[in-house]
C-alpha cells in the first residue's frame, strides 16, 4: 500500500510538473508551485526529485517514453507505409495538443539544450519512429524514387509540431487529413495508382 502511494505521489508531481513547465518554461517554474499544484508537501516532493533539475529529467524522459511508444504503435504494419505515416502525424499532433505532458517535454528539450538522445529529446524520438515508417515506404515500394528519408522525415515531423498553421475555424484532424492527401501524390511512386494500394500486376 505505502509503495502504491508513493508511486501516485509521484505520477501526481509528474504531472503538476507538466503543466507549470508547460505553461511558465523551466526558468520560471519553482519546486513550490509544483508541489502546490499537485497538494504534495515539499518534503514529499524533495522526497522523489532532489531540485528541479531532477524533476524537469523525470519530465523529459517519461513524455519521451509514452508519447514514442504511442507514435510507434500507430505504425500499423498492415496499412501502406504512407498512410500510416499521415496517421502517425494526426496522431502526434492531437498529441501535442492535447497532452501537457509531451509538450512540456517538447518545451524542456528546447529550453535547456543540454540533452542529449532520444530518451530525452522528444524530437529525436519522434523522428526515430517516422524514420522507420519511411524507410518502410521505400522497401514496400510506396515511396517516389529519389524522395529522400530525411526530407520525408522533416515533411512529417513539421506538420505535426506546426499546430499554429491550423486555422482557428477548422477542425484540426480534418486540416490534417487534407494537407497530407495534397502531400501524398508528391511522396508516392508513380507505380502506385493510389498511395493506398499498389497496382494491380
Amino acid at each position: 500500500m505505502r509503495q502504491v502511494r508513493a508511486e501516485e505521489t509521484r505520477n501526481a508531481l509528474l504531472l503538476a510538473a507538466a503543466q507549470i513547465f508547460d505553461r511558465d518554461g523551466y526558468e520560471g517554474t519553482t519546486l513550490a508551485t509544483v508541489s502546490d499544484r499537485a497538494a504534495v508537501s515539499k518534503g514529499a516532493l524533495s522526497f522523489h526529485f532532489s531540485s528541479k533539475s531532477a524533476l524537469a529529467d523525470a519530465v523529459q524522459y517519461v513524455s519521451c517514453e509514452r508519447s514514442r511508444a504511442e507514435l510507434k504503435a500507430l505504425d500499423d504494419p498492415g496499412v501502406p507505409a504512407l498512410r500510416a505515416l499521415g496517421g502517425m502525424v494526426r496522431g502526434l499532433a492531437e498529441r501535442l495538443a492535447t497532452d501537457p505532458l509531451t509538450r512540456a517535454g517538447l518545451r524542456l528539450a528546447r529550453e535547456r539544450g543540454a540533452a542529449s538522445g532520444p530518451a530525452m529529446d522528444c524530437r529525436l524520438a519522434w523522428r526515430a519512429v517516422l524514420r522507420q515508417a519511411v524507410l518502410r515506404a521505400r522497401k514496400e515500394g510506396s515511396l517516389r524514387p529519389g524522395a529522400g528519408v530525411e526530407s520525408v522525415v522533416d515533411l512529417a515531423l513539421a506538420l505535426a509540431l506546426h499546430q499554429e498553421a491550423v486555422p482557428a475555424d477548422r477542425d484540426r484532424e480534418t486540416w490534417l487529413t487534407d494537407a497530407w492527401e495534397l502531400l501524398l501524390p508528391a511522396l508516392a511512386s508513380p507505380a502506385f495508382s493510389d498511395p493506398l494500394t499498389p497496382t494491380s500486376p
